[in-house]
């Protein structure tokens, strides 16, 4: 169960992501926010899981760096994270933004190497595998899911 401080913050990271993704929209064409990155974070067990959750895309689709969408955090907060909650909101948002990624499969060698960044990655590939959210899946989308599946175990195994 989730503390005062740290449901707060789970808020403030989901207005945040409803800002900075204003406008966007899914593969399904429904809002970014609510049809993706709510359904990712609401698949979080822990504080630290429903924040990236919220905003594990912010960094990829929106102008903004990591360190500024987590300072763009700390505005909306009472009080800014402490350093090692910052430091591990960092690294897991870093590990989920493929540009720092020389490619696919490097992306998810590393992410596999956090259990935060897998956690977040892991909740991403089921709501993205989920087919019955378009209303008319394409070969191409079929294709996609196997890659999503395929990553999916590789993350899921020991």
């Amino acid at each position: 169960m989730l503390d005062t401080q740290e449901k707060n913050i789970v808020k403030s990271a989901a207005a945040l992501a409803c800002q900075l993704h204003r406008g966007q929209v899914d593969k399904a064409g429904v809002d970014y926010f609510t049809g993706h990155l709510t359904a990712v974070a609401k698949m979080g067990s822990t504080w630290q899981e429903q924040v990236v959750g919220y905003l594990h895309d912010a960094s990829e689709d929106t102008p903004n760096s990591v360190e500024q969408v987590l300072n763009l955090l700390d505005e909306k907060l009472e009080s800014p994270l402490s350093d090692s909650d910052r430091e591990e909101l960092t690294v897991a948002l870093r590990l989920l933004n493929h540009h720092f990624a020389p490619d696919r499969e490097t992306y998810i060698q590393r992410i596999k190497r956090n259990a935060l960044a897998k956690a977040v990655k892991m909740h991403d590939l089921t709501h993205n595998m989920e087919l019955s959210r378009l209303p008319n899946p394409t070969r191409k989308d079929y294709e996609r899911v196997e890659r999503y599946k395929k990553e999916y175990n590789y993350l899921s195994a020991l």
